[in-house]
């Protein structure tokens, strides 16, 4: 898989220690490439093995996998566009054309729950769960989960036409913004703090479960209904001291 980076003659144009994105050894195709080429005497079992394995070793390591093979020259032109015009760091643009074990566990347990869901759930749960997928991806730029996502914010939509239940789908979707932005930010305050990972995750589960607690006794399209109901009646009232003034 590393046979390409390790070519003396190739090595200086690969990226460095970002050369997976770039070397073509590192995809599923190019592993299974060089799988073939290791021993002529490898059943083909073997050699899918000796794929899978190299496959979870390098997706546990902090730079991952590629979703798919880059021309390091264009790679290079668009993240330097991406970071003068917006802002984007070139990191994370890697990060967003790369996956690694957690991003997986991520895809996998998001799957689940769509699944899980798909039949069983109403408009505003599924929205909710939608919404928590979505907040999850964006903060750790998992490709992966990020599919997900618009997958199950499709599936709430889609629940929401057919049962004109749009009012359900949007509390669903504060709901679950809610609950998972006060989970983060709890995260990020505890380790900002200096605590451990241990206690920064308890403190975010804790977060996450109170903040559940309060959004589920709160309708999001209640509220907006009250406050337009009175301020239609303040503004009416206004007026009418006006016109008697």
């Amino acid at each position: 898989m590393d046979a390409n980076y390790l070519d003396p003659a190739l090595r200086s144009g690969l990226g460095g220690s970002y050369h997976r994105l770039f070397d073509g050894g590192h995809t599923i195709a190019g592993a299974a490439r060089a799988a073939r080429g290791v021993s002529a005497d490898d059943t083909v079992v073997q050699e899918a093995l000796g794929t899978i394995k190299a496959l979870l070793r390098d997706a546990s390591t902090p730079r991952g996998l590629p979703l798919a093979t880059w021309d390091k020259s264009t790679f290079d032109s668009v993240a330097t566009a991406l970071e003068s015009k917006f802002g984007i760091p070139k990191a994370w643009f890697y990060e967003l054309n790369t996956y690694d074990a957690a991003d997986l566990l991520g895809g996998a347990i998001g799957v689940v729950s769509v699944i899980y869901r798909w039949n069983r759930a109403d408009t505003e749960e599924f929205a909710r769960l939608a919404s928590v997928i979505g907040t999850s991806a964006a903060v750790s730029a998992n490709p992966l989960l990020m599919v997900v996502s618009v997958v199950a914010m499709a599936r709430a939509y889609n629940k929401a036409s057919s049962a004109d239940e749009f009012a359900e789908m949007i509390d669903g979707s504060f709901k679950g913004a809610a609950t998972s932005g006060a989970s983060l930010a709890a995260i990020a305050v505890a380790g900002s703090a200096g605590a451990s990972a241990g206690v920064a995750l308890l403190v975010g589960v804790t977060a996450g479960v109170l903040a559940y607690k309060v959004s589920d006794k709160v309708s999001l399209v209640a509220v907006a209904r009250f406050a337009k109901d009175h301020a239609t009646v303040i503004i009416a009232s206004a007026k009418e001291a006006a016109r008697r003034a």
